[in-house]
């Protein structure tokens, strides 16, 4: 066992604990994007769960809740090929959806339109309650940063009470102090994680049980720093 309580041994399998890991997407997708690094955002969440689960657990699920934003192509295609990658990798995917609404400023007038996500935080909380009472793991990772999931840490924690939940703080961010009171244990995502844990260039998504594996490629905006000075010097000595 590690001084920071993380087991470094081998377990026989047998007497490994069942983790399943559930992703506050969009709260992670931000604290990723503080950072200024795009490449970080091509995210192996299961790779990434590994990284921080001891190896006296077994990750048995891995599920992250996100929302579609259909109002910029771009950003939706990159998310629809991340959600393809993640699931070729294993990843349960739920997606809500976003809805307009209009808000107003009552000392001048001024209207503007508002964008809100839907389901996401549903998504999460049904997720953790259903694999709970079908007993699917033994240890849960709440990976957000979000107070309105201390409900969901509340009732896991009075509904199963030898479940263990650990609260996972998204990278920079500090952990919520209403979940935190109710978590057995609190663990960071660091930046050495992020690194260790992106997805290949070229990912496989099946979406069929008999239909060719698709190759979801990784979106140029996402390419690490190493490749970007490839593309650069190559396109150099082809002006040359």
């Amino acid at each position: 066992m590690a001084k920071d309580g993380k087991d470094t041994g081998w377990h026989l399998p047998l007497f490994r604990q069942r983790a399943a890991f559930y992703f506050d997407g969009f709260n992670l997708y931000h604290a990723v994007d503080a950072y200024k690094r795009p490449y970080l955002k091509w995210l192996n969440l299961k790779a990434l769960a590994r990284a921080v689960a001891p190896r006296s657990e077994a990750i048995k699920r891995v599920v992250w809740c996100s929302a579609y934003r259909p109002q910029n192509k771009s950003k939706l295609k990159r998310h629809e090929d991340y959600r393809k990658a993640l699931e070729g990798q294993g990843v349960i995917c739920r997606m809500g959806h976003f809805v307009h609404a209009s808000d107003s400023c009552n000392a001048c007038g001024h209207n503007w339109q508002l964008h809100i996500e839907k389901q996401g935080d549903v998504n999460l909380a049904l997720s953790i309650a259903a694999d709970a009472e079908d007993d699917l793991f033994d240890v849960c990772y709440l990976v957000t940063a979000d107070g309105d999931h201390a409900a969901t840490a509340r009732y896991i924690r009075e509904r199963f009470p030898k479940k263990k939940l650990v609260l996972v703080s998204p990278p920079g961010r500090h952990p919520n102090r209403h979940i935190e009171r109710l978590a057995h244990a609190c663990v960071e995502i660091d930046m050495a994680h992020l690194e260790a844990s992106l997805l290949p260039q070229m990912a496989k998504y099946k979406e069929r049980f008999l239909r060719k594996p698709e190759r979801i490629g990784r979106p140029e905006a996402y390419d690490p720093p190493q490749v970007r000075v490839k593309q650069h010097l190559r396109l150099v000595v082809n002006n040359g």
